[in-house]
């Protein structure tokens, strides 16, 4: 009889303890204590600490598929896809797991890779929703898309981090309201 696969409990067990500790301070040995899983098991599964960090990587990234989709849906307005997908931008007090793999692990060649990336598809996410209300006239067209949508995600990550310095939702709420009147056209 084969053994059960524990990957996915290992892969949501790295989420959470590289979520809340940083990937440095955790060890393997703390993510299968969390995953309440034998150490084997991982070596079942991952090569090393640095192939289970890109997986759960991927996997944070794919909870918000959803709410950047909406950035291209294009039966709403593209200010109010913006404010959807701003408001859907929650995130616990430990912050954005790509903010946190990107202060942490810039320096690592593959993860540097998977991060730029991550950040080139959300950025052109948000430039393909700026491009729309820029043609209808509804989002201001003074810089370009690209420079809005990385002006956006740069500034996001920033909130965050300053909600994670205060403890307080209102740096996200703040910034959500600002950014939305500061890409309104005039």
């Amino acid at each position: 009889m084969p053994r059960p696969s524990h990957k996915d409990k290992i892969v949501q067990s790295g989420l959470a303890v590289f979520h809340e500790f940083g990937y440095h301070a955790s060890g393997v040995q703390t993510v299968v204590d969390h995953a309440g899983v034998p150490k084997g098991s991982f070596y079942n599964h991952f090569k090393s600490k640095d192939e289970l960090g890109l997986e759960v990587l991927n996997a944070y990234w794919s909870q918000y598929d959803d709410a950047r989709s909406a950035l291209r849906n294009t039966k709403q307005s593209p200010v109010d896809r913006i404010d959807a997908h701003l408001a859907a931008f929650s995130v616990s007090q430990s912050g954005c797991l790509v903010g946190n793999f990107t202060a942490e692990m810039a320096n690592s060649t593959q993860f540097r890779d998977a991060l730029q990336k991550l950040y080139a598809g959300w950025i052109a996410d948000f430039e393909f929703c700026i491009e729309e209300g820029q043609k209808n006239g509804t989002i201001r067209n003074d810089e370009t898309a690209k420079a809005l949508a990385e002006f956006i995600v740069t500034a996001l990550e920033g909130a965050v981090l300053k909600r994670k310095i205060e403890q307080d939702d209102r740096a996200l709420s703040s910034f959500r309201k600002t950014m939305v009147k500061f890409l309104r056209a005039s």
